[in-house]
């Protein structure tokens, strides 16, 4: 069944509605007001919405194929669902026409353990937000225990990405062409990846009002949505002190070439490898990422994420205090932080004040 086309039903997980008390969602939703939709749709972030919506699509297209209605699905199914996830079986979604909502199902390799028990969330997600369902406590210990089967079976470490520093940054720079759109657009986007530690969902969203350049002296940029931060952050970028490295010489470079005054920053191109009007997407800098560090010749895995693992990691070679990396970062742990930098203390041991080295 890996060719069989599928349409995407979108409502069901772009429309997050509350279930409670003895009120069916149908009556609940048909008395709320347009404000009220719109502050519900906010109770979760875009990316996350988005992830559910890919989950929900990837659950139901498994369901149609197995003769299952999703709104049904019995706990054994869903734990079944979760077993083919890991083992690699119907658990890809290909888009055939994205325009139209067209696509199917396909096997691949296991999935990793933080994108199977992302798929678990987003189908609770939809199940209670759309169905009403609830789990029952039986219910919910079988849940656990299959993850925990999926955790001993897969592993649970995540992949990181290496980290881009500034010498990759030059060398990803002379292979640019600073005559062309795209790649004084790319050479803006990774430097500031790097120097102001953002992440992809910031990136795509800034606009040209929120962006106030300073020449000589740095960039202040207003983030309107950070993950964890409600009412968003302010970033100071310094100028480089050195002329062929500095984030306001290249983002006004860009933007002088491609005559942005307004609307967002970072843009799609045509053919002619000039902006559109269109936001590019976190999945286009990370592919571009990608092929930037692989055209330049690095190796090991990169991704739109290692611009900020290098800004921590530079910050904490250098010296920096964990307040001012998590000033940049937007980090509200300094748990969460360690992580950045654990790789690059691990030679920093702590017998290497006993006097044996």
């Amino acid at each position: 069944m890996t060719n069989k086309q599928i349409v995407e039903y979108e409502k069901p997980y772009l429309d997050p509605l509350v279930h409670t008390g003895l009120s069916t969602q149908a009556e609940i939703a048909s008395d709320l007001s347009d404000d009220a939709k719109r502050l519900l749709q906010k109770s979760f972030s875009k990316s996350t919405l988005d992830a559910y919506i890919s989950d929900g699509r990837v659950f139901c297209a498994w369901c149609e194929v197995q003769g299952i209605n999703p709104g049904s699905a019995s706990t054994a199914e869903i734990i079944n669902f979760l077993t083919d996830q890991t083992v690699g079986k119907l658990n890809r979604w290909v888009w055939t026409d994205k325009s139209a909502r067209l696509g199917y199902l396909t096997s691949g390799a296991p999935l990793a353990y933080s994108t199977i028990y992302r798929r678990l969330n987003g189908v609770k997600f939809a199940l209670k937000r759309y169905y009403g369902r609830s789990f029952n406590e039986t219910e919910l210990q079988y849940l656990s225990d299959i993850m925990k089967g999926v955790a001993a079976e897969l592993g649970t470490e995540k992949r990181k990405v290496k980290g881009i520093y500034t010498d990759d940054l030059r060398l990803i720079f002379s292979q640019m062409d600073l005559t062309d759109q795209v790649d004084l657009r790319d050479r803006a986007i990774l430097m500031l990846l790097y120097a102001g530690a953002f992440r992809r969902s910031e990136i795509v969203q800034l606009q040209y009002a929120n962006v106030k350049l300073f020449p000589g002296k740095g960039l202040k940029i207003k983030l309107d949505k950070v993950k964890r931060k409600q009412n968003g952050m302010v970033k100071i970028i310094l100028a480089g002190s050195k002329g062929e490295m500095c984030p306001v010489s290249f983002l006004s470079d860009y933007l002088m070439a491609a005559e942005i005054k307004d609307g967002f920053i970072f843009r799609r191109a045509n053919r002619n490898r000039k902006m559109l009007s269109i936001p590019l997407t976190g999945d286009a800098i990370n592919k571009m990422v990608k092929e930037r560090c692989e055209q330049a010749g690095l190796i090991g895995l990169y991704g739109g994420h290692s611009g900020r693992r290098g800004f921590v990691e530079s910050a904490v070679t250098a010296g920096k205090t964990m307040n001012k990396v998590m000033q940049m970062t937007g980090h509200k742990s300094v748990q969460t932080l360690q992580e950045y930098f654990d790789d690059n203390e691990a030679w920093d041991d702590a017998n290497a004040s006993f006097g044996l080295y």
